[in-house]
């Protein structure tokens, strides 16, 4: 009988979007499972089925109902099955997971458990004051943070063992490296534009701040047609209006692969995060990175080997890096050969999962 990972999930991700399928809340289980040689089950009560088996044919889904109480329909689910699951996966550390996993442990005490933390500085500082959250970490075989600072903060308060797993990118496709010389004078953001804490509005500020007329700003990403109308506003009789290109979502992955393999830097003005994915992506294609200090921002620069990091609110500094970093060929292009090369060989998923793997000791 082979062995199987099931992705649980909490009441507050127990819908899945198609965007989620190719996020780390997924993709972990996935190919763990691929790697190990494992079944894979996502149990939940709503996901893209049709997306899922396309993308990945041997991931099987199993629904629970959400109805009046999700937890004990999850709770339900595991009295009958947690003896058949050899690895429980699970991510954020919610305050539903509480009761679900540790139904999960009492019929089946030999099973693993592995949280992803996804933890951003803000919730942890929360989490600090919450009775359950020391007590939902210790229910756990495996705990890993994304990124370092989170991993040292939570380590000196629960005293656990937490792993460092930074995110990582997924190549749908094979891709070659990117050559300097493929890229142009392009500054990119990727993103839901129109969320509050993606800030979007301070990338365009400071982009039309550093009045740099051989460059463009292209905009990747879904928004509000209000927020559309809102940035309409900002541009409109700006000399530099011109140079900001809003693309809107891409769902073609190759074409959004192309968005970075062009792009020389890559602009995040975040108020918060957790190791944002698009940090890795931009990193596997060789953008120089200037980002606010959100965090994951020292990891994926090496601390600032790679790219800057500016106070959350902070435009006009942005503004001043773009000014003065697109002057500089030589960083731009050493940026690319290294990090490139970093990120290839440190943070692709198929990588990262073998680590998850030894840590799990299967």
């Amino acid at each position: 009988m082979s062995k199987r990972i099931a992705f649980i999930c909490s009441v507050e991700s127990y819908k899945l979007s198609d965007a989620h399928i190719f996020k780390d809340l997924c993709l972990v289980p996935i190919l763990l499972g691929d790697y190990l040689g494992y079944e894979v089950n996502i149990v939940t009560t709503e996901i893209n089925e049709n997306l899922l088996q396309q993308s990945f044919p041997g991931v099987k889904f199993e629904r629970v109902p959400f109805g009046i109480d999700y937890v004990a329909n999850m709770n339900a689910y595991l009295v009958k099955h947690a003896k058949d699951i050899d690895i429980v996966f699970a991510i954020g550390p919610y305050p539903s997971y509480l009761s679900i996993l540790q139904t999960y442990k009492q019929y089946n005490p030999h099973g693993k458990i592995y949280m992803k933390l996804d933890v951003n500085r803000f919730w942890l500082n929360r989490l600090k004051n919450d009775p359950y959250f020391l007590e939902l970490l210790k229910q756990c075989d495996l705990l890993t943070s994304e990124c370092a600072s989170i991993q040292l903060a939570i380590r000196e308060f629960s005293q656990l063992d937490i792993k460092y797993i930074p995110n990582g990118f997924y190549e749908h496709f094979h891709t070659e490296p990117v050559q300097y010389h493929e890229k142009e004078n392009r500054i990119l953001t990727v993103g839901r534009l129109d969320a509050p804490e993606k800030q979007t509005i301070l990338t365009v500020k400071a982009f039309m701040a550093a009045q740099l007329p051989d460059w463009e700003l292209r905009l990747v990403g879904p928004m509000s047609e209000s927020f559309q109308q809102e940035l309409q506003l900002l541009l409109n009789g700006h000399p530099y209006s011109a140079q900001v290109t809003i693309v809107g979502p891409i769902y073609d992955k190759v074409q959004l692969e192309e968005e970075y393999r062009k792009a020389k830097i890559f602009c995040l003005t975040s108020l918060v995060e957790c190791y944002a994915h698009v940090f890795a992506e931009a990193a596997k294609n060789g953008c120089y990175i200037v980002t606010t200090d959100v965090d994951g921002a020292d990891d994926i620069t090496q601390q600032q080997r790679f790219g800057t990091i500016h106070p959350t609110h902070d435009w006009e500094s942005i503004g001043r890096t773009l000014q003065q970093v697109t002057k500089q060929e030589t960083l731009l292009a050493d940026t690319c050969v290294q990090l490139q090369a970093l990120a290839r060989q440190e943070l692709n998923w198929q990588q990262i999962v073998k680590k998850v793997a030894e840590y799990l000791a299967e």
